[in-house]
């Protein structure tokens, strides 16, 4: 996580927290969810629902992008890197 510098939380929900970072190579600002679940392996990682949906799904122009997957072998925590949007579903939804 050393190639992103946080910027800001974005929000958090019951499986993870979103934060706003920026690439420190490219300048690029992106989201990274980070989970609250610990996971095993990288196996148990590429297994889940969400990343293989994700990268099954790209590129996709209305689905977000998955940039990259952020796995801590020692740790067991796991970040999923999505490009950055102004705003989520909940929000479009609830400000209609």
């Amino acid at each position: 996580m050393h190639a992103y510098r946080l910027l800001r939380r974005k929000g958090e929900g019951t499986f993870a927290e979103v934060l706003a970072a920026e690439n420190t190579a490219t300048k690029e600002q992106v989201a990274i969810k980070c989970m609250k679940q610990t996971y095993a392996s990288t196996t148990s990682v590429d297994s889940m629902r969400e990343v293989q949906a994700l990268r099954r799904l790209m590129p996709h122009p209305n689905i977000v992008r998955l940039q990259e997957v952020l796995f801590d072998k020692p740790t067991g925590k796991l970040a999923l890197v999505f490009e950055l949007l102004s705003f989520n579903l909940y929000e479009l939804i609830r400000g209609r």
